[in-house]
């Protein structure tokens, strides 16, 4: 019997509809075949509102005010610029969309634990995320913070948890005993990630400080382990497990991960690929050829078939 996988969509830059992967949920669908999709499970997170309602808000208030233009290029740019100006990590939970959108992955995961996720042939769900633009970003960030989160000493998250009851809600579900490998990300098996913009992250304090999610973060002494693959796969899965970043060259706000630093360089589950995920037609128009190109990738076909085939491998269980 097939394994059991749970495929997250998290978009980036520029979302405006909840179905944003539809498109790509329908590819993945007619290729894995019937019995493959009943044992695969898609789910879309859309985080975007709350700052796009914000930008719209002031564009209609610099529009009265000062007679603004209001045209694409412009909410290309106040869309694309402001989203990933808005994910910027603070000190607190207060008013930060850094945590906010964390916050929505965390319900959406929570939600999909609750439906029961502990099979009849044992075992549990596979947890499978597919990033977007920022979105690969927003699902580094939050793999990395839930894990070294988990792996902190009882008392330095209850002192931090005077300050923020989020902080100690988190750790005790991310370390209970009752909670599933699921709940706890333990089951994380793959990552896919379009037109990642990663790198662009780095600058402020150089990329020999970034390490990769398959990289066990420092943590009060103890024998830490990875993000990914999750901790509770057994050894055939973590050898299955795969990290696929897609880039187009076109594309100018999509780059490779394996030239950040020799964390990224020898990490073997990372594999870079190149595809040319822009329509033909755009290519005669350089602006539109890049914009095209970022966008293009829920539906190009060497991004589909290099999915369908993680997610075949994954779900295969040669045990039975």
């Amino acid at each position: 019997m097939p394994r059991q996988i749970v495929v997250l969509f998290v978009h980036g830059i520029f979302a405006d509809d909840p179905n944003f992967a539809n498109p790509m949920r329908k590819a993945l669908r007619d290729l894995l075949g019937d019995e493959l999709n009943r044992h695969i499970d898609f789910y879309s997170i859309y985080w975007s509102k709350r700052v796009r309602d914000h930008q719209l808000n002031y564009m209609d208030r610099a529009r009265s005010a000062a007679n603004i233009s209001d045209n694409k290029l412009r909410r290309f740019l106040l869309q694309g610029l402001g989203d990933a100006a808005a994910y910027q990590k603070t000190r607190h939970r207060d008013s930060s969309i850094y945590y906010e959108v964390h916050n929505i992955l965390t319900e959406e995961i929570r939600s999909i634990d609750k439906k029961g996720t502990t099979l009849k042939n044992g075992g549990d769900r596979l947890l499978v995320f597919v990033g977007h633009s920022l979105g690969c970003h927003v699902i580094s960030t939050y793999m990395w913070d839930m894990n070294k989160l988990k792996q902190r000493d009882k008392s330095s998250v209850d002192e931090d948890a005077k300050r923020d009851q989020e902080v100690g809600v988190l750790w005790n579900e991310l370390t209970a005993e009752t909670s599933s490998p699921f709940r706890k990300l333990e089951t994380f098996a793959g990552l896919v990630t379009l037109g990642c913009n990663i790198p662009m992250f780095t600058f402020t304090f150089g990329p020999d400080r970034l390490m990769p999610i398959t990289v066990a973060p420092t943590t009060d002494g103890q024998n830490a382990h990875p993000a990914f693959p999750g901790k509770a796969l057994p050894p055939p899965l973590k050898d299955k497990a795969r990290w696929l970043n897609f880039y187009s060259k076109r594309d100018l706000l999509a780059f490779p991960l394996k030239p950040l630093n020799p964390h990224f360089h020898d990490e073997e589950r990372i594999e870079d690929i190149a595809v040319v995920s822009e329509s033909r037609l755009s290519t005669w128009f350089p602006y539109w050829s890049g914009i095209n190109a970022h966008l293009g990738y829920w539906t190009n076909a060497d991004v589909v078939n290099r999915t369908a085939d993680l997610l075949r491998s994954l779900a295969a269980d040669e045990s039975s």
